[in-house]
């Protein structure tokens, strides 16, 4: 039968292979490239989120639910922009039904 060996070194390996996963998986939450220009990221984001809330503000009207989860994605590409240090065109993005009251 299988001893008392056999599931240690299981329940070992098993500690080694999450280490590991651990350890490779760090480099993936650094912080954004300080070096890279991410104005036009921050643009298309911010456009594409703009463009949604003022299909849906026209079809379901400024206070409908589609609307509020909206100005949520537009606030998430705000502060995607924020984490990058991409600066945007506040006089377009920040005013009247794209911002929460």
């Amino acid at each position: 039968m299988i001893g008392n060996g056999f599931s240690s070194r299981m329940i070992l390996s098993a500690a080694l292979a999450a280490g590991l996963v651990v350890a490779a998986g760090a480099p993936a939450f650094a912080s954004p490239d300080p070096d890279k220009d991410w104005a036009q990221d921050c643009h298309r984001r911010l456009e594409d989120a703009r463009e949604r809330l003022d299909r849906d503000a026209a079809r379901y009207g400024q206070r409908s639910g589609k609307v509020e989860r909206d100005r949520d994605r537009l606030e998430d590409a705000r502060r995607w922009c924020r984490q990058h240090r991409a600066d945007w065109d506040h006089d377009r993005f920040d005013f009247g039904v794209y911002i929460r009251k």
